[in-house]
């Protein structure tokens, strides 16, 4: 199964596992990570190479805030040190977690371009 990591700013990644209690309840293998004020870039990389060494040895989904910042450029490294089994996606909404908590896919690639298709096709203007 791949372990699905949510890493944002501030409480970002709390208020998805809040969401998903309400809604659809957090799996094993989702983890969160916050990246508050008061962290530096390094604690941030300790928080997740702790992280990371418990995980060791399978898939691994990172779901970033925002494109570019830093907790992005932080997993983007460890997505790159192991290319074969580690992704990273940005900006993925609610129901692409909703989805990914009801049903999990063994396969990396399959999980990162589900989220991202869930995110667009869920996108809604009311009124059309």
């Amino acid at each position: 199964m791949v372990e699905i990591i949510v890493v944002g700013h501030g409480t970002y990644p709390q208020g998805i596992r809040t969401n998903l209690e309400m809604v659809a309840g957090v799996p094993e293998n989702m983890h969160f990570v916050n990246f508050t004020p008061d962290m530096s870039r390094e604690d941030l990389e300790k928080n997740l190479d702790a992280l990371l060494e418990i995980l060791a040895g399978k898939p691994v989904l990172f779901c970033v805030d925002l494109p570019g910042a830093t907790p992005f450029q932080v997993c983007a490294l460890r997505t790159a040190a192991e290319a074969e089994s580690r992704r990273t996606v940005v900006g993925i909404n609610n129901m692409a977690y909703m989805e990914m908590a009801m049903d999990a896919l063994e396969d990396v690639d399959q999980l990162a371009k589900r989220s991202l298709d869930t995110t667009r096709e869920s996108l809604v203007s009311f009124p059309a």
